[in-house]
């Protein structure tokens, strides 16, 4: 039996020692669910947090103390890995954690095998079954950070909305090597990243002719070194676009993601798609300029810090937001 709550009640928060944690997603929704992780990490400080992810949030797990242990859920072809996995979920805990606001059938089934005396979701109107508490149903236009606020409330702990990763120093050393030839002598050029990506969601692209044009502006402003960045599968089709600038830029490849995102943090700037890259500056606090239509922009993208948008007046698509008014809205930001 399940019901609907704002806070659990105090005995179900008492003599926590473990908690599983459970957000199948990618590596932006990963990101922007770490401040209720932290929150989580405050509220029970002894407690052993493990942390079960899919594999395309795994690179980006690592980089999160707040959890213990990570486990990742591989494909259906690993059955013995997983098997390994679901034991975890077979060890008594206090609290089991759905981070997923929408239905999956994965935190499902995990929900389904974990032996846990609390099991707390977002109310996805189906699967009710596997959980003992839910959150109320996020509205479409509710922030995902004003989601995870509403988890931290359930645990009565404090919450911060500022996503946040580590940045190891082994990645720091490696980005330097990487970024070391590439980068102008010229004593204060601002280093802009230009990650045109997404390349797999049309409305969440910007054109590439747009890109073409805008870095072509940038290539005449002083002190401005503009370097491309490619994300995994994405080396194509960022050449086509370089190979049209009116003079060459260098490409970073597909880096590992501890590596890419120390290699931020060296970035005065970051010109980006709505993309996983973007919630990988915010982490590490690098400023983002970033396209937007008005849904990416009310439910997923930062609202404070130093990160800015152009948006679009369309509620699904950034495609047509103008050169011109991306121009102008970049200009504060070149220093």
């Amino acid at each position: 039996m399940n019901f609907i709550i704002n806070e659990l009640p105090d005995p179900l928060l008492k003599d926590v020692r473990r908690v599983v944690c459970v957000w199948i997603g990618r590596l932006g929704d990963l990101i922007v669910a770490t401040p209720a992780l932290t929150s989580i990490r405050v509220r029970f400080p002894k407690a052993h947090i493990v942390l079960i992810v899919g594999e395309k949030g795994r690179e980006i797990a690592d980089l999160l103390p707040e959890a213990g242990e990570v486990r990742v859920l591989r494909s259906a072809m690993h059955p013995l890995h997983n098997l390994r996995v679901l034991s975890e979920l077979r060890r008594p805990a206090e609290l089991f954690v759905d981070f997923n606001p929408s239905f999956s059938r994965a935190s499902l089934a995990l929900a389904a095998l974990a032996h846990a005396r609390t099991k707390l979701a977002f109310d996805k109107l189906k699967g009710r079954w596997a959980y003992s508490h839910l959150l109320k149903a996020p509205d479409e236009t509710e922030h995902m950070l004003d989601r995870y606020r509403r988890l931290a409330v359930a645990f009565k702990a404090p919450y911060d909305p500022t996503p946040k990763i580590q940045v190891r120093d082994e990645d720091r050393r490696r980005a330097r090597s990487v970024l070391a030839p590439l980068i102008d002598s010229a004593l204060g050029a601002r280093k802009i990243l230009v990650h045109p990506g997404n390349f797999k969601k049309f409305d969440n692209r910007w054109p590439e002719e747009k890109f073409v044009e805008l870095t072509n502006r940038l290539l005449d402003v002083q002190n401005v070194q503009v370097i491309y960045m490619a994300g995994p599968g994405e080396e194509r089709e960022v050449a086509a676009i370089v190979a049209r600038l009116k003079r060459p830029v260098p490409i970073l490849p597909p880096l590992p993601i501890g590596t890419t995102a120390a290699l931020l943090t060296f970035m005065n700037l970051l010109i980006v798609n709505a993309t996983g890259t973007t919630h990988l500056a915010v982490a590490v606090g690098t400023p983002t300029f970033s396209f937007l239509s008005r849904y990416t922009k009310t439910v997923w993208m930062p609202r404070n810090g130093p990160h800015t948008s152009v948006v679009s007046d369309s509620w699904t698509s950034c495609r047509d937001i103008p050169v011109d008014a991306a121009w102008e809205k970049l200009q504060p930001l070149l220093g």
